[in-house]
Order: structure tokens, then C-alpha cells, then sequence
């Protein structure tokens, strides 16, 4: 292949930099693989391709296992050697101004009576980080929206400190609308997502990858 034909595919889309351990989606265009994580973090609703505004959703669940196109990087590290080396100091510091969380959401379940017409479930709804630290979750997440099926009442609920769980009973599932608020500190956006809750055996949960930068006050510190 020619540095010709490597110029044109060169740059990342988001930074318009020589692409640094590129990382190829489903839908065939590439990315600096920080600049990827970056992406799914900051987005707070349905992941769309920048380019071709293909639904990139799935990458929230493997953000943390993101490969990198072997291919390119081995032709740009030779092609561009001193630039590429410039890109992976560049970003490896931002990188290390980045912290990573993995955020649980889900519920347990119990089936408290069961007869011919009727069963009642206890459910228990729970957004937390896998850590489980709640000291930790009340300093990233400010306050959480949950909003129930309109038979509840209440039927939206606002959890203002952790632990960020709500106990119910009743007798089906439903979709949970979830609203979550960061700190202002983080300079965060709102994050939006749903959650079905399972009365299979005792529960379920799904994992998120979200991420926060660090502050002026806390880079220096450090």
C-alpha cells in the first residue's frame, strides 16, 4: 500500500489526527481508540455513527474490550514513525486524565405468593458501580429520576443519595425509565437509559461503561 493511498484514510474523524491504535466499527469507518472510548462516554442516548449515523449501541457493552485494527496500526507506525510516536505521548496523558467506571443496573426479585389468578413479586431496582462502594457513587452521581409504571404511586421517584435502590411490590414487569445526574463538577450531561425488569429466578442486570474527566484542581493535585 502507498503512503498515497494511506494519507487519504490517515486522520481521525472526531480529533482530525493521525489515527492512533485505530479501531474499526461494524459499519467499516475508523477511529483513534481513545477518541472511541471518549465518544460512548460522553453520549448519553443511542450511540450513532458520526459518518454514517449507523446505530453503534453495542459498543457500550464492549468499550472495554475494543481491538485495534492490527493492519493500520502496524502501516502507520511505519509510515508515520515519528508522528506516530508524538500521537501515543499526546494521548497517553489525556488518557491518564480519564476515569473509568463500570455502572450496574438492574433489579432482584422475589415471588413472594403465587396462586391460580394472581402472583405478587418483590423487586428491588439498584443502579450502582461494581465496586459497590457507596462513598464512591455519591461522589460522581448526584441524584437519580426513576419513573415507574403509571399504576405506582408515586409513580417517578428521585433517589438524592446512595444506596440508589428502590424496593416495590406487584405483579408484572415493565420498562423503568431511568435518569441519572452527575455532579456538577464533572461536567457531565444527564444519562438517559431504560431498564426491563427480569422476574426471572433472582434478577438480572446489564453493565455501562461511563467515564469522567478529571478536574483542573484534581490534574494538579495529582
Amino acid at each position: 500500500m502507498s503512503v498515497n493511498v494511506l494519507d487519504t484514510y490517515r486522520d481521525c474523524p472526531f480529533c482530525l489526527k493521525l489515527l492512533y491504535e485505530p479501531v474499526s466499527t461494524l459499519c467499516g469507518h475508523t477511529f483513534c481508540l481513545l477518541c472511541l472510548e471518549r465518544f460512548i462516554i460522553a453520549s448519553d442516548s443511542i450511540l450513532k455513527c458520526p459518518i454514517c449515523r449507523e446505530d453503534l449501541t453495542y459498543l457500550r457493552s464492549t468499550s472495554n474490550h475494543l481491538k485495534t485494527n492490527t493492519i493500520l496500526h502496524n502501516l502507520f507506525r511505519q509510515e508515520y514513525e515519528k508522528e506516530y510516536e508524538m500521537r501515543r505521548n499526546e494521548l497517553e496523558s489525556i488518557r491518564k486524565n480519564i476515569i473509568k467506571k463500570r455502572l450496574i443496573i438492574g433489579n432482584t426479585h422475589q415471588l413472594l405468593s403465587c396462586d391460580y389468578n394472581h402472583k405478587q413479586h418483590e423487586w428491588t431496582l439498584f443502579i450502582r458501580f461494581d465496586n459497590d462502594d457507596q462513598n464512591d457513587i455519591g461522589q460522581y452521581i448526584k441524584q437519580i429520576q426513576i419513573n415507574l409504571h403509571p399504576t405506582f404511586t408515586p409513580s417517578q421517584i428521585i433517589l438524592d443519595k446512595p444506596p440508589f435502590r428502590l424496593t416495590r411490590i406487584g405483579w408484572g414487569v415493565f420498562t423503568v425509565h431511568i435518569s441519572i445526574e452527575f455532579h456538577a463538577k464533572w461536567n457531565k450531561s444527564d444519562l438517559v437509559t431504560n431498564w426491563f425488569l427480569s422476574f426471572t429466578n433472582t434478577g438480572n442486570h446489564k453493565v455501562m461503561e461511563i467515564g469522567f474527566q478529571k478536574s483542573t484542581d484534581d490534574i494538579t493535585i495529582n
